[in-house]
C-alpha cells in the first residue's frame, strides 16, 4: 500500500479503538508505531517511539501542565467553590433566578483557578445544586446550569486546553490566554441571561429568590471578601504574566504556591493534599501519555501527508473556507459527546491545524473556536461527559431531566459560536492580532 492509503487506514483505525473505550494515549502510540512502522520500517518507528518519550517528559515548555493541574487541585480541596456561591448568592438576592445566576457565576470564579470543565462542573453540584433544590429550583434549571457553568472551566484563562493548544501548535501561551478572556466573558453573559430567562419559563414551586432581598452595601463587602482569594490568584498568573515578572512557567509555579499557602490556611490537611497531588499526578501522567501519543502520530501524519491530501481533496471538492470550518466544528461536535475535552484536541489539532492554516484563518481565532466547540459537546445530549458529571453527584436527579436542562444553554452556546465567527475581533483584540 501507498503511504497515503496507510495513513487514512491507521487514522480511522484510530477513531474506531477510541470510540469502543481504549485510552486515547493507548490509541495514539499505537496507530502511530503500526502506521509509521509499514511506512518507513518498525525499527525506526520504536525509535521515534523512544525519542518522542524523552523529548516529551524532558521539554521544559510542558512543565507548565502539572503546575497548573496542581493549582487547579489544591484550589478544589480548599472550599473556594462553596465561598464562592455564597459570595455570588449575595450579589443576586432578590432577583428571579439569581440562585441559579450566583451559580453560573461562581463557576466562572471557579474555573479561573482550577482550568477544568469537569472539576468546575463537579465541584459547583456538590455546592449549589443541594441549595437550589432547597429553594424550589426546577431540577432541568438547577442540573442545566450547573452542567453549562461548568464548560466555562476550558475557556476562561488560565485555562489547561487553551495551554496544550499553543504548546501542540506553537503558538504563544500569552496570546491564547489573552484571547480567552473576552469570549469567556461573553459566555458567562449569555449563560446568565438564558438562567434568568428559563427561570421565568421553569418556574419551579417557589419564588424565594423573588421575596429575599439584598442586604445592601454590607452584602457587596463581605462578597467582595468572598471573592477576593480568587481575584488575587488570577490576578498573580495573569498579572504577573502580562506584566512581565514571570514566564509562563514561572506564573504556573506562582499559583500552585499561592493555591497551597490559601488550602492550607482554609484548613486543608494531609490527606486533602495528597489526593490533590494524586490527582494531578494522574491527570498529568494521562496528558503526558497523550502528548507522546500526538508526537508519535505527527510522525505518521507527515510521512503519509495526509494533512495536504486533505487539503487537495477539499480543492478538488470545491469547498471553501467556511465550509471546512464548519465540517470540523461537527466534528468536534459529535466527537465531544464521546470524548473528555483535552483528549479531543490533543487527538484532532495535529491533524486539523495543517488544514486550518492553509483555509487562511489564524490560530489563535480558530483555537478559541476549536474550545467553544469543545464545550458544546461537553453538554450535548446523548452523551456529553459535563452531563454525567453533573449526574454523578446529583445521583437523585434523572439524566434526561440534566438533558433537557442543557437544551437552552446549547442554543446559548450556538449563538456565541455565531458572534465569534461573525465577529473575529472579540477573539483577536487583545493579542494584537488584528
Amino acid at each position: 500500500m501507498d503511504p497515503l492509503t496507510i495513513g487514512l487506514i491507521s487514522i480511522a483505525l484510530l477513531f474506531v479503538i477510541v470510540l469502543i473505550g481504549a485510552p486515547v494515549g493507548l490509541a495514539m502510540v499505537l496507530v502511530g508505531v503500526g502506521g509509521f512502522g509499514m511506512i518507513v520500517g518498525f525499527d525506526p518507528a520504536f525509535s521515534v517511539l523512544q525519542t518522542a518519550a524523552f523529548e516529551t517528559a524532558s521539554n521544559y515548555s510542558f512543565t507548565l501542565v502539572p503546575l497548573f493541574m496542581l493549582m487547579g487541585n489544591l484550589i478544589s480541596q480548599s472550599g473556594m467553590a462553596a465561598d464562592l456561591f455564597r459570595g455570588a448568592e449575595m450579589l443576586t438576592r432578590g432577583q428571579k433566578g439569581g440562585l441559579g445566576a450566583a451559580g453560573v457565576t461562581a463557576s466562572a470564579v471557579f474555573s479561573t483557578v482550577s482550568g477544568s470543565s469537569l472539576a468546575t462542573a463537579s465541584t459547583m453540584t456538590k455546592v449549589a445544586y443541594p441549595e437550589m433544590i432547597k429553594r424550589g429550583y426546577d431540577p432541568r434549571l438547577a442540573a442545566g446550569s450547573l452542567a453549562a457553568g461548568g464548560t466555562l472551566g476550558i475557556m476562561i484563562p488560565p485555562s489547561i486546553a487553551l495551554l496544550l493548544y499553543a504548546l501542540i501548535t506553537e503558538q504563544s501561551v500569552s496570546d491564547m490566554f489573552l484571547a480567552g478572556i473576552l469570549p469567556g466573558i461573553l459566555a458567562y453573559v449569555l449563560y446568565v441571561v438564558t438562567v434568568f430567562i428559563m427561570a421565568r419559563i421553569w418556574k419551579g414551586e417557589s419564588a424565594l429568590d423573588q421575596d429575599e432581598m439584598s442586604s445592601g452595601l454590607s452584602a457587596w463587602i463581605e462578597a467582595a471578601r468572598l471573592f477576593a482569594p480568587a481575584f488575587c490568584l488570577f490576578g498573580l498568573v495573569m498579572g504577573g504574566l502580562y506584566g512581565g515578572f514571570f514566564t509562563p512557567t514561572e506564573a504556573g509555579g506562582a499559583g500552585a504556591a499561592f493555591a497551597l499557602v490559601y488550602a492550607v490556611w482554609k484548613g486543608m490537611r494531609w490527606p486533602e493534599f495528597l489526593a490533590a497531588l494524586r490527582a494531578t499526578v494522574e491527570t498529568t501522567a494521562t496528558i503526558f501519555f497523550i502528548l507522546i501519543g500526538a508526537e508519535v502520530l505527527g510522525f505518521l501524519i507527515s510521512t503519509s501527508q495526509i494533512s495536504f491530501a486533505m487539503v487537495d481533496f477539499m480543492r478538488d471538492m470545491g469547498l471553501g473556507p467556511w465550509q471546512v470550518l464548519i465540517a470540523i466544528m461537527v466534528f468536534y461536535v459529535v466527537l465531544g459527546c464521546f470524548m473528555e475535552s483535552l483528549a479531543m484536541i490533543l487527538l484532532t489539532v495535529p491533524i486539523f491545524f495543517p488544514v486550518i492554516v492553509d483555509a487562511g484563518f489564524d490560530p489563535v481565532w480558530f483555537g478559541i473556536i476549536a474550545v467553544v466547540t469543545v464545550e458544546l459537546g461537553l453538554i450535548s445530549p446523548p452523551v456529553g461527559m459535563n452531563l454525567f458529571m453533573v449526574k454523578s453527584v446529583a445521583t437523585e436527579v434523572p439524566l434526561k431531566t440534566i438533558m433537557a436542562g442543557v437544551i437552552p444553554f446549547i442554543l446559548s452556546d450556538i449563538v456565541r459560536l455565531a458572534i465569534l465567527i461573525a465577529f473575529p475581533a472579540i477573539v483577536l483584540l487583545l493579542p494584537g492580532r488584528l
